[in-house]
């Protein structure tokens, strides 16, 4: 065996360990390729906030708390909500945070990534006032209907043409939302008229001022007539007193 074939050899031997060693090396290359990969199918959400209607609907004297949900943080990041109820506070280990009882109004959530000088913000979603999702009536419990009598009995009236008589119809209830209504006139089933009382924070009662012309019967002196308020979603009435004025 001449010296080249020696060399050659020796060449041969020296590199087998490194051939070796690159063939284990692959499966461990390709090992951490899937775990990236998975770990990009893992990213977490972006930080989000949102106002929601509380659980527990409105409080005596119409004012409604709403809940706020915080979701996507890093895990027990601190955070600072500001708005109508401002608080810091840490989320979970899940980066979540759930606060209950919450005054109504625009927020917003500031906070710093680790090892990041620059603050961040994330405007929290507002829902419309006193609505829950999917509803358009709110989260009002009428708790009283009543209708007042205006026009006084026994007023002097011109009958040339149909006296206007007023009402005062009243709706009392708690809570924040929009609540169905509609009118009788005398003994009729049919409605006059209809809309929605709106209770905003701060409302307990609203008023519905109605007028309607009575009618004039031939050869009398006199008009009577009565209303009734109706709430059908909650199955309530409430009717007036009979006013009768003489026509001059």
């Amino acid at each position: 065996m001449n010296r080249q074939t020696h060399r050659y050899r020796g060449l041969m031997l020296l590199a087998a360990p490194l051939l070796a060693s690159s063939v284990a090396l692959t499966p461990a290359f390709a090992a951490q390729g899937r775990t990236a990969g998975a770990e990009a199918a893992r990213a977490p959400m972006a930080p989000s906030c949102e106002l929601t209607p509380g659980s527990g609907g409105g409080s005596p004297g119409g004012n409604m708390r709403y809940d706020l949900h915080l979701s996507g943080f890093a895990p027990n990041q601190s955070v600072r909500v500001e708005g109508k109820s401002s608080f810091r506070a840490t989320v979970d280990g899940a980066g979540s945070l759930d606060r209950q009882g919450v005054r109504y109004g625009t927020y917003g959530v500031s906070y710093r990534e680790s090892g990041s000088q620059q603050g961040k913000h994330v405007s929290c979603v507002t829902p419309p006032r006193g609505e829950k999702p999917g509803s358009g009536t709110g989260n009002v419990q009428v708790t009283k209907v009543e209708v007042l009598t205006l026009t006084k009995s026994g007023s002097t009236v011109d009958c040339t043409k149909p006296p206007k008589l007023e009402f005062d119809g009243k709706i009392t209830g708690t809570g924040q939302g929009k609540v169905r209504y509609f009118w009788t006139y005398a003994s009729s089933a049919d409605p006059i008229s209809s809309g929605t009382a709106e209770f905003t924070p701060g409302t307990t009662s609203v008023s519905l001022f109605k007028v309607v012309e009575g009618s004039v019967m031939a050869n009398t002196k006199t008009v009577s007539a009565f209303v009734t308020l109706h709430v059908p979603d909650f199955n309530m009435t409430a009717r007036s007193e009979n006013v009768q004025v003489t026509c001059q």
